[in-house]
């Protein structure tokens, strides 16, 4: 088979239906192409104050929201060195390979990081946290809203509230939910609420964001060592002057601007939310026909990435480098998932008709390998 190169003339040509990053339309490329200001002039913070603004909506929070120039993982690891004391017990709860990542997060830094979870393909349910606050008491939480790997979304209206009832800080990772996937940070409690743009914001990667609450604030402020380049309190510093201690990616965060005022403002929040789901039904519907299982557990199934269970058999890499070749991206199993499963992200701006298109292309694909 062919091999798919580096186009340096027109770039990629496939049609990404993967969990990130994801397809990004012309319309914010070409706002990334405008000609930008300095991190440090009245545009540029006029611009940091509308994505500050938009985020809030978003997250349905009063909170802070800051902006880091880094991956998600960044803020996780922000999370982890100025939140949890030397001599304090965090809880990581994981479902999946980015529950696993943040748990080495912890212990990287030397902190005493626990880590509870379920088989891969479950979620994390009420009784199980209240199991583990009744043996032992956490000062920080540490969980996934939206499992990448697994497909699996977490019931944060179940978990969160116990957390919260006994204390304790929490930290949600929403990477590839956030903008896709309906979360009410104020409502939940929620202390750190944190993604990356190139998931459901639909932005090329080079930027993450979160909300912060005043509580996470104050507690910042007792750790020592924080580390310095994703220091909570120098980030919240600058951001009361609408700018980040160092130089951002400035064309990713007009991109933003521009792409949060589409949301709000174009599409509305409520539809963007209720079309995430159609896509996610619909996809759900489409594996069901093909024979295949859902790896996710069900009723707990990802509205923003799908993975499927290859309990048919097929040569899963095949399956994925021949739909390449007709135009079209989707990913193999994360990690120990590889050709156990594959996953199909319908987040960001695909529309029904395009994920219908794609899945009829897959479809003939795998007919043809049975």
């Amino acid at each position: 088979m062919p091999e798919i190169h580096f186009n340096k003339k027109k770039g990629s040509q496939l049609k990404l239906f993967t969990p990130g990053p994801v397809d990004v339309p012309k319309r914010i490329l070409d706002e990334m192409a405008k000609p930008n200001d300095t991190h440090r002039s009245n545009p540029y913070r006029e611009m940091h104050l509308l994505v500050e603004e938009g985020l809030k909506k978003v997250l349905y929070t009063s909170n802070d929201c800051l902006i880091f120039t880094s991956s998600a993982t960044g803020i996780m690891e922000a999370c982890v060195r100025n939140l949890l004391k030397d001599d304090e017990k965090g809880l990581f709860l994981s479902i999946g390979a980015f529950g696993d990542r943040w748990h080495q997060i912890g212990e990287g830094n030397g902190k005493n990081s626990i880590k509870e979870g379920v088989e891969w393909g479950q979620a994390i349910k009420a009784n199980l946290v209240n199991d583990l606050f009744e043996k032992d008491n956490y000062d920080v939480v540490f969980v996934q809203a939206n499992e990448t790997s697994t497909g699996v979304y977490n019931p944060l209206e179940q978990i969160v509230p116990i957390m919260k009832d006994h204390n304790a800080l929490v930290c949600v990772d929403a990477t590839s939910s956030m903008a896709g996937v309906k979360v009410e940070v104020d409502k939940l409690g929620i202390d750190v609420c944190l993604a990356s743009v190139q998931k459901c914001f639909t932005i090329p990667p080079g930027l993450a964001v979160c909300s912060i609450s005043q509580a996470a604030i104050d507690k910042s402020k007792e750790v020592k060592n924080r580390g310095y380049y994703f220091d909570f309190l120098e980030l919240l510093k600058k951001n009361k002057v609408h700018e980040t201690p160092n130089t951002p990616p400035i064309p990713q965060i007009r991109a933003l601007a521009a792409q949060l005022d589409y949301i709000l403002n174009e599409e509305g929040l409520k539809n963007r939310f209720d079309r995430h789901t159609k896509l996610a039904e619909f996809t759900r519907k489409w594996a069901a026909e093909q024979g295949f299982e859902m790896f996710s557990e069900k009723g707990y199934e990802s509205n923003t990435v799908s993975t499927i269970r290859n309990n048919i058999g097929i040569d899963i890499g095949k399956m994925v480098s021949t739909l390449m070749e007709r135009g079209y991206k989707i990913v193999n199993g994360y990690g120990d998932l590889k050709n156990k499963t594959f996953r199909i992200g319908h987040m960001g701006e695909i529309t029904l008709k395009e994920l219908e298109k794609m899945l009829d292309v897959l479809k003939d694909i795998i007919s043809e390998m049975k």
